[in-house]
């Protein structure tokens, strides 16, 4: 009954784009890290099956993101502000990736994991409405760079905490990226070094 009743009422607070943002940000305020298992599936129109990874997620704020990919090959991608890092990259492919649009909008989707969406609104057409248990906020670019690459981004931000949950990338080719996350936990320690190449 007390579940029913948070549920019916976030969904009541949450009637507006505005409204719904502001639920998500004040649910996160206090979010300092974040750590979770996903697992990723692509569907590419050029494959008849999708391709499906899962790794481990983690994010400290302001702007720090690792993703260690488990299967099906190992792989660490480190993000610190504008700065994408892969194990094995040259320095001149790093620079490369760091200038792409994707380095910023890792940043950007930043600030929903450490609870301000509303910076979103800078490069982004922003809708959030209720969907299921939790919020659905879609995100279409603003940006001519970021349009050549996807269409829009819709993320699930699910209750009772809305933690994120679920992400989906629909591409400028048809393709769609689908994120799940699970075994979701906040404000666990993670030192700065965390999100550094080790040193060979």
């Amino acid at each position: 009954m007390l579940l029913l009743l948070f549920h019916t009422t976030a969904h009541a607070a949450c009637d507006s784009t505005a409204a719904c943002l502001k639920l998500i940000e004040t649910a996160q305020a206090d979010t300092r890290t974040v750590t979770a298992r996903f697992t990723q599936t692509k569907y590419l129109s050029l494959l008849d099956e999708p391709v499906v990874s899962t790794g481990r997620f983690m994010f400290k704020r302001p702007d720090k993101v690792r993703l260690d990919v488990e299967t099906p090959r190992q792989a660490t991608v480190l993000v610190d502000g504008r700065n994408i890092s892969i194990p094995g990259m040259t320095e001149s492919d790093k620079q490369q990736i760091g200038m792409t649009p994707m380095a910023q909008l890792f940043t950007e989707l930043g600030a929903m994991f450490g609870g301000s969406p509303a910076l979103l609104q800078k490069h982004f057409e922003v809708v959030a409405q209720p969907s299921g248990n939790g919020i659905a906020v879609t995100l279409t670019p603003k940006l001519a760079d970021w349009q050549r690459l996807f269409r829009r981004i819709q993320l699930t931000f699910t209750q009772p905490d809305l933690v994120l949950g679920a992400m989906q990338l629909d591409d400028s080719l048809g393709d769609r990226l689908e994120i799940v996350m699970s075994d979701v936990q906040r404000n666990v320690d993670l030192p700065d070094d965390t999100f550094r190449l080790s040193s060979p």
